[in-house]
């Protein structure tokens, strides 16, 4: 097997009523676009439900430790357990990149995100 730096490799966790972990690392080749990867694996995780509003936010680490995962994280989980609301976290290993995908059955769900996300840069 071949290790793939941690900025290359990624997990997925979905969030609906719990929260559910893919369960494996994935690795991406070398000439992979990672961002793209990354929105691609949060995308498949969230269930299409027709008249939902669906919304993307991508998330990249500026300073050392920083931990965007971690945000998105907590955004998810505010939200879960609305049965008219579905979740996917794509995060790359070393903390640099995260994707966040949300679905909703009200728009306002997905705002709140939004919203969330803004404070929590500030």
């Amino acid at each position: 097997m071949i290790d793939a730096p941690l900025s290359r490799s990624l997990r997925v966790r979905g969030y609906r009523e719990g929260i559910r972990d893919a369960g494996r690392t994935f690795r991406l080749a070398a000439g992979a676009d990672v961002r793209a990867a990354l929105k691609r694996a949060a995308l498949a995780a969230i269930p299409k439900q027709e008249g939902w509003t669906l919304r993307v936010f991508t998330v990249e680490r500026t300073a050392e430790g920083e931990r965007v995962a971690a945000v998105l994280d907590r955004l998810a989980r505010r939200e879960m357990g609305n049965p008219g609301f579905a979740g996917a976290l794509a995060a790359t290993l070393d903390g640099s990149v995260a994707v966040l995908a949300v679905a909703a059955r009200d728009a306002r769900v997905v705002e709140r995100v939004r919203i969330g996300l803004g404070m929590a840069a500030r």
